[in-house]
């Protein structure tokens, strides 16, 4: 498919802060195994293209998208020779079974039909293959002070995201992460980590300071 040069362009990347790398190496990294070398992945949402770095890091053909475009993801996504698209996703510009993956980290909640969104990548990913949703958790106290109640992020419940995921079919695998601390020194990495990595394992704090990761399987066509 050949998209509109107005709307894909092939662009540079600078690198990723280490903060930054710690933080979606972490996110990703119980996923890793849905995004083979060489797999055609659409990141769907991706911002300024930090997650679609690491995508390309791991020698996937990654196509971002994004209602907007912005410079940090342009000049990102070059990065394994990627492509940017701006477009919706609740209208994808793309054929059916045109990725092998998808990745939709923290946008589903800034979408006025995130159904028809979520519709639309069943359709452009192939039979089976894996559409990764990741969702901040919305009782996240880091979250919830200065993006649900200051930054007019509707972040979904644990609940009300697996209601709107199951509306497209049985969930293939739900799973949590945590990322509670939002330092960003880089001398306070390796503590960061070690923290993250222990309260994780505490079933008490688990359910408040968790990301929250669930997998759809695509369809490879429209309804």
């Amino acid at each position: 498919m050949h998209l509109n040069p107005d709307t894909a362009l092939r662009v540079r990347a600078p690198r990723l802060r280490p903060a930054e790398r710690l933080y979606y190496q972490r996110l990703l990294r119980r996923v890793r195994h849905l995004f083979p070398e060489r797999s055609r992945v659409l990141d769907a949402g991706c911002g300024g293209g930090h997650a679609s770095e690491v995508l390309a890091e791991w020698g996937c053909q990654v196509t971002g998208l994004d209602v907007e475009c912005q410079d940090a993801a342009l000049e990102r996504l070059q990065q394994g020779g990627g492509i940017f698209c701006e477009a919706s996703a609740e209208a994808l510009p793309f054929p059916d079974a045109q990725f092998d993956a998808a990745l939709v980290k923290d946008a589903f909640h800034h979408m006025k039909n995130p159904q028809k969104a979520l519709a639309e990548l069943r359709r452009v990913v192939r039979p089976g293959g894996p559409i990764v949703v990741i969702e901040a958790n919305r009782f996240n106290p880091v979250f919830y002070l200065h993006l649900t109640l200051f930054g007019e992020h509707d972040h979904f419940t644990r609940r009300k995201l697996r209601r709107f995921l199951a509306e497209a079919g049985p969930l293939a695998a739900t799973m949590a992460e945590s990322r509670c601390l939002p330092w960003d020194a880089p001398w306070l990495l390796a503590v960061l980590n070690f923290a993250e990595e222990l309260l994780e394992k505490v079933r008490v704090f688990n359910p408040w300071l968790t990301y929250q990761i669930a997998v759809v399987p695509g369809k490879g066509r429209a309804k």
